[in-house]
């Protein structure tokens, strides 16, 4: 047995699908692409199969993670060509890495995750990034979190690591995971608080750009854990 991380991209049309339709365009790209995927046993066995936290619906991103298990080896240059035949060019799969014994599933690793944001409008995008320097200087930037039973209000000034303006858009890299997990929108809608300037949602592009897990005090890369198999 042998388990392996894969990092993909999503992008175009396939941003409109949810995440079961992704496991399930991942079980039938590994039988077209003749990947050896281990199964479950039992009644309903399944492939070992999982995903780091689900992407929003309409949102790209170019660093989704999966881990599966596979019964035997296969180098990543062959399983990357093989993937690549069998996929579309709306998922593309960037990264084929056997993992540590000890290493975290996707899903429970995730401890960050960046975006971009990028504003159709150039004079909305100019006053959320003259707001930045005033969100970095507090302490405490507080904002009303829905969950599905209510709301509640939360300092997310902590569980913001980096912000900037970067590439004529606003970069962030922000708590993910179970425990603390903090939305783009959150951001953007802490930024509109202190300029008082709320974006059109449609004028709002917002991508994500990696996901992070943490070693020591260290955030670092999914995609940096594991190696190519040879």
């Amino acid at each position: 047995m042998l388990k392996v991380r894969l990092r993909f991209k999503k992008t175009g049309a396939l941003v409109y699908i949810g995440h079961l339709d992704v496991m399930r365009y991942f079980q039938k790209l590994f039988r077209r692409a003749d990947i050896n995927v281990a199964y479950s046993e039992g009644f309903s066995p399944h492939q070992l199969l999982s995903f780091t936290p689900p992407l929003p619906l309409g949102m790209e991103s170019d660093g989704e993670y999966a881990d599966v298990t596979l019964k035997e080896s296969i180098n990543t240059k062959e399983a990357l060509s093989r993937i690549k035949n069998a996929s579309v060019e709306e998922i593309e799969v960037l990264s084929f890495k056997e993992l540590p014994e000890e290493s975290e599933n996707a899903m429970a690793a995730v401890k960050a995750a960046g975006y971009t944001v990028t504003f159709d409008d150039d004079q909305t995008g100019q006053i959320i990034k003259d707001a930045i320097g005033s969100f970095l200087s507090k302490d405490t930037v507080n904002i009303v979190k829905k969950t599905k039973k209510n709301e509640k209000e939360i300092n997310i000034r902590p569980l913001v690591y980096d912000l900037k303006w970067k590439y004529s858009g606003l970069y962030m890299l922000v708590s993910s995971g179970s425990v603390d997990n903090i939305k783009p929108e959150h951001v953007i809608s802490a930024l509109s608080g202190i300029t008082g300037n709320v974006p059109d949602n449609k004028a709002v592009t917002i991508r994500r750009t990696d996901q992070y897990t943490r070693i020591g005090d260290d955030l670092v890369s999914l995609d940096d854990i594991g190696a190519d198999i040879i």
